[in-house]
């Protein structure tokens, strides 16, 4: 009897690819069948940088200057890469004896308009052909999650909420889930709180302006700030942050969401241009800065009072000045909040510790790649995904598009 045929227990692969486009991960977990909190244990998990070439034809789809054909070979090759990827993490030693019955396929957002602003539609596009999937694994392969979501009047993200809850949610500590992907997102979890209780929302850009500006800089060969070493060599223009977070998106209550199309190229620019004649080193700190303070603001937004507990994930969880930097925009925060007469829950003047998943079992790289192979066994069990009061839905609903595997049973 193979491992996935344990009573009350599946295994499911996920697949994911954020805005950053660095590359794909792919996990392996064993999901929990019943009980209130459903939880995922990670089995093994495998990363696959995407080469120099086809990061760039994916950057130029997210900007919306590659051309259809290209788009459209780009749809495969995505795929291909998270085939690869997909069956790399079964092959690990871990994963022998394992039988998936499902794999959560993300795709790549290529343009994300939930709100028809655009384009006149309501709609939300990851690429990434699902059928190469399901040929290579031989399991059905969940795809296209967030348009289901769209179509019931939501964002369409974030979707990684009920995850979240099932994961991480606690009985006596209130907890802020942040994830630093391209762009930042947190989940608020109350204490002893349900699915209707969360808040979750995308907070602003993350590693996107932080990598944009070393891609931009051409000196280094790399394609982010590895451990924010060269930030922490600089200082923070803080007349440019305040101009930045000025943005009327950080004060904008949620439900909300962002992508390249709020902070992609044109962000990018704007930022080069206040900024011409600053040194590498204090570009970078000064856009930390902005990341940072986008993140304590939405902290701010996302309840009342201080949570006990950050628990961080993504490839910016790695960024040491940058966590450094959202402890202190964090405290500050704070401190003006409590002189300005507002009361934390707690009644304690404490920032809140600022901890990685790690601490809880989830590797921050692997934490979306697990919620995707948790969301693709939702709708294969015929659950819901989203969460109306994260997104702004007007109900729950199964998400993605299930494709079979080609072979006949």
């Amino acid at each position: 009897m193979s491992r996935s045929d344990l009573a009350g227990h599946a295994h499911a692969i996920g697949i994911m690819s954020g805005t950053s486009a660095d590359g794909v991960d792919a996990v392996l977990t064993r999901i929990e069948r019943g009980g209130p909190r459903r939880r995922s244990e990670l089995i093994a998990t495998v990363s696959r940088a995407y080469p120099d070439a086809l990061r760039r034809r994916v950057l130029e789809a997210q900007e919306g200057t590659l051309a259809a054909r290209s788009l459209f070979a780009l749809h495969v090759e995505l795929a291909e890469e998270a085939a690869a990827a997909a069956r790399d993490v079964i092959a690990t030693p871990v994963a022998r004896g394992t039988r998936p019955v499902v794999a959560g396929f993300h795709g790549q957002t290529v343009f994300h308009d939930p709100r028809g602003e655009r384009s006149g539609t309501r709609l939300t596009i990851q690429i990434g052909e699902p059928a190469v999937l399901a040929s290579a694994l031989g399991i059905p392969v969940v795809s296209n999650f967030r348009m289901a979501d769209v179509l019931a009047g939501g964002e369409g993200a974030p979707l990684v909420p009920r995850f979240d809850y099932h994961q991480f949610a606690s009985d006596t500590r209130d907890r802020v889930l942040l994830n630093l992907g391209g762009i930042a997102n947190l989940t608020r979890i109350p204490a002893r709180g349900t699915i209707r209780d969360l808040v979750a929302f995308d907070c602003g850009p993350g590693n996107m302006l932080l990598d944009g500006i070393v891609g931009a800089s051409g000196s280094t060969g790399a394609r982010f700030d590895a451990g924010g070493a060269i930030g922490a060599e600089g200082r923070a223009a803080e007349d440019v942050v305040r101009e930045f977070i000025g943005d009327p998106y950080f004060s904008r209550r949620p439900p909300k969401s962002a992508g390249r199309e709020e902070f992609g190229a044109a962000y990018l620019s704007r930022f080069l241009a206040r900024t011409e004649g600053m040194s590498f080193p204090d570009r970078l700190r000064t856009a930390t800065a902005i990341t940072a303070a986008a993140v304590a603001g939405a902290i701010m937004l996302s309840g009342k009072g201080w949570p006990h507990e950050i628990y961080v994930s993504g490839g910016g969880a790695r960024n040491g000045t940058l966590l450094e930097e959202i402890r202190t925009r964090v405290a500050d925060s704070g401190r003006a909040a409590l002189s300005g007469g507002a009361a934390d829950s707690r009644g304690a003047a404490v920032a809140p510790a600022v901890r990685t998943t790690d601490g809880l079992g989830v590797p921050i790289e692997a934490k979306e790649a697990m919620a995707f192979a948790f969301l693709a066994f939702e709708s294969l069990s015929g659950r819901p995904g989203n969460v109306p009061a994260a997104t702004g839905a007007d109900r729950e609903v199964v998400l993605g598009s299930i494709t079979p595997p080609p072979t006949p049973r």
